[in-house]
């Protein structure tokens, strides 16, 4: 019997952020799709349907938000939990990730241990 991984979505438009983050990932575990603009991501998302998607504020395409509220509108996709990433937060807001529901917010630069971290919780909690 094989065991299916957990699949995850990164869109962010730095290369070594994305790669960053495929290792850690991948180095637990998990299998990464990624892509670096915002509408392929869309249609990532409904053709792969991930556990978990990690989606960059600032894209060259549609931002990060824009993506979050497409996907919210589709039933395919918007139960899917949400990581942003941003590099404008606060030193107070660095203390540790922000949670609104299904979505959450990490500071980069993102700390392998505060990645696996807020994930495995995240996956943890969602029943695919």
């Amino acid at each position: 019997m094989t065991v299916d991984k957990k699949l995850v979505l990164i869109v962010d438009d730095e290369k070594d952020t994305v790669e960053h983050l495929s290792s850690i990932l991948e180095s637990s575990g998990l299998e990464v799709i990624s892509t670096r603009e915002g509408l392929p991501a869309l249609k990532l998302a409904e053709e792969r349907r991930p556990q978990l998607i990690i989606l960059d504020i600032d894209l060259p395409d549609i931002d990060g938000g824009e993506v979050a509220y497409r996907l919210s509108q589709k039933e395919e996709t918007r139960d899917i939990p949400i990581i942003y990433l941003t590099g404008l937060m606060t030193p107070e807001e660095k203390e540790g990730p922000l949670r609104a529901g299904k979505y959450f917010v990490l500071a980069k630069p993102v700390s392998r241990e505060e990645l696996i971290s807020l994930v495995s919780q995240i996956l943890g909690e969602t029943k695919s």
